[in-house]
């Protein structure tokens, strides 16, 4: 049997275990190993690989830190749900977040240590972007260099996202997406500007951000942004308004001919396409008993049905729940949403396609996902039935380890970083 193997990130020295394919025809065994070495990146979120096999990774220190979770501020959900642009969600932190204010040190504490607890304490942290490098080609990384920084006002998000095309590098760090790019070659980015930029309306639950940056078969930038909502004006002057959804997103390379592509989803981490250009997701799902994650097709103009308002409806109707929005199609069911091809497994987070023969015989026309925190890792295959899709072959091929993103390399392996303690 030949092996495959796929190199994780990681910024523990914890080791995965092998765990073999459970279908009858039996793939090439995959093989975890460690490519990161005595390398540290602590809470990696995103990995991206150039054409020389060098990796762009994304680092958050500002989740539930100055990227606030509004779990923990229960008082502000009904302002928090009131606000239809990232100018409001500034606007109420400056407000609020003031030193004229006593309950200020409620919601943060003084870390610029100027003794105050004010809003500009949620300017410290900063997210980051490293480059790590293998440069004498054993098979393990020995180089890593801080890329880019710098991403940290008081609305800034998580790093969730990058992209390394075409000589330039993309980062989703709400409410922006960046465009940069290494001219002098000192594994630094010198130039870097937004190509679009409005994403990350609400406060809501931490990691709802923009992340899933890929490239389409249209050679279109698409990206994801959770819950947290956008309101985009684009480069010709248009505004797109979609304040309490998650959606899908394209542009091309310099943010022109911007779209939303599709929307009404609640926290799509990554996509994938398939080699005919269908484009997938895994969401997650809302808390609620007995409701499941949803493996979605993303049609172009689709609306899959989630509102951020419906998080919060616990006690009240609640059309998501009452109405089955969350089920795949039945009699009955709600027509003015595409309905999740089926319910799937907990914590969605890395998904990627194999088109073609990157891990070898077997994995083929596959969808790897991974699943935090539980640590699971699963791979399936799609069958077209009528206008949509089916899941089929769906295994679990790993258990154990919270990878979170991950992504293939020139090499052909499969790369992936890794939160081995936990979400932070």
């Amino acid at each position: 049997m030949r092996s495959h193997t796929i190199k994780v990130f990681l910024f523990s020295s914890i080791q995965f275990s092998i765990s073999p394919w459970l279908s009858a025809e039996k793939p090439s065994e995959l093989l975890f190993s460690k490519w990161s070495g005595e390398l540290n990146i602590p809470d990696p979120v995103a990995i991206s690989f150039d054409d020389k096999g060098n990796a762009y990774i994304t680092q958050t220190q500002r989740r539930k830190v100055q990227d606030l979770d509004i779990r923990q501020h229960p008082k502000w959900i009904e302002d928090d749900l009131s606000f239809e642009s990232v100018q409001e969600k500034r606007a109420f932190y400056r407000k609020t977040l003031s030193s004229e204010n006593p309950d200020a040190f409620r919601h943060t504490r003084d870390f610029n240590e100027d003794g105050v607890i004010d809003f500009n304490d949620l300017k410290v942290l900063s997210e980051k972007i490293y480059k790590i490098s293998d440069t004498n080609q054993d098979g393990v990384a020995d180089t890593l260099k801080t890329f880019a920084e710098d991403f940290k006002t008081e609305v800034t998000g998580i790093a969730a996202g990058v992209l390394w095309h075409q000589n330039k590098v993309y980062a989703t760090v709400a409410p922006d997406v960046w465009r940069m790019q290494d001219t002098n070659h000192d594994g630094v980015a010198d130039q870097r500007y937004v190509i679009s930029t409005g994403y990350g309306l609400h406060i809501a639950y931490a990691g709802h951000d923009m992340h899933g940056l890929t490239v389409g078969p249209d050679g279109r930038i698409y990206w994801t942004i959770g819950d947290k909502g956008l309101s985009v004006t684009d480069k010709n002057g248009k505004k797109w308004h979609y304040p309490n959804q998650g959606a899908v997103m394209r542009c091309e390379t310099d943010g022109s001919n911007f779209e939303v592509f599709a929307h009404g989803l609640r926290n799509v981490q990554e996509l994938a396409f398939d080699e005919y250009g269908n484009l997938f997701g895994v969401d997650n799902d809302s808390d609620n008993p007995g409701e499941m994650e949803r493996f979605v097709y993303i049609a172009a103009n689709s609306d899959s049905g989630w509102r951020c308002n419906y998080q919060y409806r616990k006690r009240d109707y609640n059309p998501w729940v009452e109405e089955g929005l969350w089920k795949p199609n039945f009699q009955g069911r709600p027509a003015y949403t595409l309905p999740p091809i089926c319910n799937y497994n907990d914590g969605p987070c890395g998904f990627v396609y194999n088109p073609g023969t990157a891990l070898g015989i077997g994995w083929e026309k596959t969808f790897l996902l991974t699943g935090a925190p539980r640590g699971d890792q699963w791979a399936f295959q799609t069958k077209p039935i009528g206008a949509g899709f089916e899941m089929i072959n769906s295994r679990l091929i790993s258990k154990g380890k919270a990878l979170i993103g991950w992504n293939f390399a020139p090499d052909g392996g499969l790369y992936a970083v890794d939160w081995a303690g936990g979400y932070p």
